[in-house]
């Protein structure tokens, strides 16, 4: 029943649909996929990476470039947004449902 749930959940969370084929191929997209695909990381954070990138996809372009040396690259801030994106999975996946409920009972 457990490894049931465990696919249950993996199926569910699946990947953002990818942005429009425009978006897809713009420079800035195509320079970050390649850092992401080079980076010497585990295939995990690697993954949670690719998931951010298509997931915020008009955000990264609609944001301004830094100048160098200047705030965060576009490298910089997927990994920032992709690990809040991992914590709140893994907070959300360590939640039993109903643990509020019974909570608020106890505290009455």
């Amino acid at each position: 029943m457990y490894s049931l749930e465990i696919i249950t959940r993996l199926n569910a969370a699946g990947q953002p649909a990818l942005p429009p084929y425009e978006l897809r191929f713009h420079p800035r997209l195509l320079i970050l996929r390649h850092q992401v695909n080079t980076l010497p990381v585990d295939q995990e954070y690697r993954r949670w990476l690719r998931y951010s990138l298509w997931k915020y996809a008009e955000k990264i372009i609609a944001r301004e470039e830094p100048p160098p040396d200047q705030g965060w690259d576009d490298l910089e801030a997927l990994q920032q947004v992709a690990l809040g994106d991992w914590n709140e999975a893994m907070l959300q996946s360590m939640c039993i449902p109903g643990v509020p409920k019974v909570f608020k009972r106890m505290v009455k």
